[in-house]
């Protein structure tokens, strides 16, 4: 049977294995009103998570794998009315000592898409809620749109919305004009 534990988890690096070691956890009431606060979201109703944590020697740090269900609710960002929403998602996370973060940062690693996402691990604790949370963060719609919402701006110079681009000259159409006369 698998233990629930709160947000406020943490385990520390001392405690991994090169076996996984699984873990559930789920957002109390108050846990959720404060992420909802901290996000700016109107409600969090359910937030939870299976994550399993391995030590993968020295060399490439602390792997966590996850799994985020959530439910809660945003404000459209055209009408402000409420938007509800539903969340499903996998993580990989590589915690790593500080000084190899800095050369993955040095090396361009983060732009490589096929490349873990990697996080620098600061101490002997892993905040396994916060990871949760900012899974929850950098997972949800960053424009959440109400069904029929459109932006209202009026009849307004130089703003066009919901409409197709204005044409407009090509600065540098005398350029190509000048060349194809040489």
């Amino acid at each position: 049977m698998t233990e629930h534990h709160s947000l406020a988890f943490t385990i520390k690096v001392s405690e991994t294995e090169r076996e996984a070691k699984e873990f559930s956890l789920v957002a109390t009431e108050d846990e959720c009103k404060a992420l909802a606060e901290r996000f700016d979201l109107i409600a969090i109703d359910s937030l939870q998570g299976t994550l399993s944590v391995r030590d993968a020697g020295k060399d490439e740090g602390v792997h966590v794998h996850g799994q985020l269900a959530a439910k809660f609710t945003q404000r459209c960002i055209a009408s402000l009315k409420p938007v509800e929403e539903s969340l499903e998602t996998s993580f990989d996370l590589m915690l790593v000592d500080p000084e190899m973060a800095d050369r993955m940062d040095d090396e361009g690693v983060y732009l490589d898409a096929d490349a873990p996402d990697y996080d620098a691990l600061e101490g002997d604790i892993i905040p396994l809620g916060e990871i949760l949370a900012q899974t929850l963060s950098i997972s949800m719609n960053p424009y959440p749109r109400a069904e029929g919402a459109e932006l209202e701006v009026g009849k307004k110079p130089g703003i066009s919305t919901n409409e197709p681009e204005l044409e407009r000259p090509n600065p540098f159409a005398v350029l190509a004009k000048t060349r194809d006369e040489s």
